[in-house]
């Protein structure tokens, strides 16, 4: 039977959610057809963006870079982000697809000493079949309260979303039968894995590179040189380019004023936020929200990723 290719929209949320949330995470229900639909979700802004599918009826088949994948209902998937995945569903699919940036993900997986067993969590590809988890609540019903609390704007509704989606990885993991992975120690993996996650959780709040080398229980020059020798980049350079992308994010695809966006970020006023927009980029805030608007050829920071990270 021929295919139909369907590519999700990359801002169906946008006129919907609450503000900033969008940015960070997406809620909504598989396509349904009588044919096959072919769908894409780590497409344009949600490139990032890790992905659970919550299979409820039907059969989808998953190509994530190396190789095919094939799943029944119930299961539930983790996608590991990128453009490259592709999801084949199958005639009759339904279920949930849901989504969070590199920040929902860090502050859902936490900082604690047990997160380190979640923390590989969309690096690869993870499925749980006959996924049917013995918890309170059912996780359709979860992905359903996700999509509510992302619809409208509700006081809490970040908490909401954050314990929604912490629940599922939860559910989903254990569910895998994936063996709890423990980095060793002090490792330089472990290091640039907890470094990464600190500052996912506080690039906002513009620490310096000695308080997350304290946090992280190791000296500025150990952090800077485990840096230098796996990434090639000093770790204000890892800082500063996570603190562009979220700043070419919500000049791309939020009306925010300028002020309001280098409040958000941790900056006093927005000429100092300006000046280090330019002194990063070459262009000011306010130029390069005129590029993107007027579709010329833009910096394409809003794309840029911690893919180079382990």
């Amino acid at each position: 039977m021929a295919e139909t290719c369907v590519y999700l929209a990359e801002c169906s949320m946008a006129d919907t959610a609450v503000d900033g949330l969008d940015r960070t995470a997406r809620a909504e229900r598989l396509p349904t057809g009588l044919r096959s639909t072919v769908i894409r979700p780590g497409r344009g802004a949600y490139e990032p963006f890790v992905h659970l599918v919550l299979l409820e009826a039907g059969e989808i088949t998953v190509d994530a870079g190396d190789g095919s994948r094939e799943a029944e209902a119930p299961a539930a998937l983790i996608l590991p982000p990128g453009p490259g995945v592709l999801l084949t569903l199958g005639p009759g699919c339904d279920g949930w697809l849901l989504g969070m940036g590199p920040s929902l993900l860090s502050a859902a997986v936490g900082a604690r000493a047990e997160s380190e067993f979640l923390a590989p969590i969309g690096t690869h590809l993870m499925i749980a079949r006959d996924f049917a988890p013995d918890t309170a609540t059912d996780p359709a019903a979860l992905a359903e309260r996700i999509a509510d609390e992302l619809s409208r704007p509700t006081p809490g509704a970040q908490m909401a979303v954050l314990a929604g989606l912490r629940l599922l990885l939860i559910d989903i993991w254990r569910s895998s039968g994936s063996e709890p992975q423990r980095l060793a120690q002090g490792s330089d993996a472990h290091v640039l894995l907890s470094f990464r996650r600190l500052v996912e959780l506080h690039f906002h709040k513009r620490l310096g590179v000695a308080d997350y080398a304290a946090q992280l229980g190791v000296t500025y020059d150990r952090l800077h040189g485990i840096c230098q020798r796996n990434l090639q980049r000093a770790p204000l350079q890892l800082i500063h380019a996570r603190m562009m992308r979220e700043a070419a994010s919500w000049l791309e695809r939020s009306g925010q004023p300028i002020q309001q966006i280098a409040h958000a970020l941790g900056f006093p006023d927005s000429a100092e936020f300006s000046h280090f927009f330019k002194r990063q980029s070459g262009l000011s805030p306010s130029r390069f929200r005129q590029q993107v608007r007027n579709q010329s050829e833009a910096i394409g920071l809003a794309r840029t990723s911690f893919a180079d990270w382990p």
